[in-house]
């Protein structure tokens, strides 16, 4: 009886603790979130902003990315290599093994803290002070346009992950402009005197 209970408990406190991130995602985070949005647009170039011509569209819903263990083998057979990180997916070992000029990005004190990221919301919202400077569109409306044959561009992203000290933070950037056109980014970004800046990508798909 003692056990159902405390796995009753258990299972309670994490539903809680979801449904509370996915209502109240963090202001400072929110914060991060926004600037980190603004140096990828503006460091990368995207050519989203409303002002700029022939502009692209770049979803209005960052999206998460999901963080997995892989599982073990019983035998004695080596562990394969965790799958790439497509579909707003990747391995937690993965992430702790991408190394930045020789040196690990991630480390293994940020491993429970990029596994409770997990809870975040499925979908998060630009800020509005960003939102007014870019065209925005959504992911729906890019497929129907697919579906009716009209031509789009559009860049997705997802939710950044943080390490646990918050100076350091890893996304996914999608660009999508065409049933076999296309190319995905993992970026990499550090706060350096409180102002987030890319130090890597690597491309993790291309069509």
């Amino acid at each position: 009886m003692k056990k159902v209970l405390l796995i009753f408990l258990v299972t309670l406190f994490f539903t809680s603790c979801k449904n509370n991130s996915e209502t109240n995602f963090d202001s400072l985070k929110i914060k991060d979130v926004s600037e980190i949005l603004k140096t990828v647009i503006l460091e990368d170039s995207l050519n989203v902003l409303k002002n700029e011509k022939e502009a692209k569209m770049f979803c209005e819903d960052l999206i998460k990315l999901d963080i997995y263990i892989p599982e073990k083998r019983n035998n004695n057979n080596p562990i394969p290599p965790p799958p790439p990180s497509f579909f707003n997916v990747i391995s937690l070992e993965t992430l702790l093994h991408y190394k930045i000029e020789n040196e690990l990005f991630f480390n293994s004190n940020d491993s429970l803290y990029l596994l409770q990221q997990n809870i975040n919301p499925p979908k998060l919202k630009i800020e509005k002070e960003v939102v007014e400077k870019i065209n925005l569109t959504t992911i729906d409306k890019e497929i129907n346009k697919s579906k009716i044959g009209k031509p789009y561009k559009f860049y997705e992203m997802t939710i950044p992950i943080f390490s646990s000290d918050n100076e350091k933070a890893y996304l996914e950037l999608n660009y999508y402009c065409g049933r076999l056109c296309g190319v995905g980014l993992s970026i990499f970004l550090i706060k350096i005197n409180g102002q987030w800046k890319i130090i890597n990508k690597r491309r993790t798909w291309i069509s």
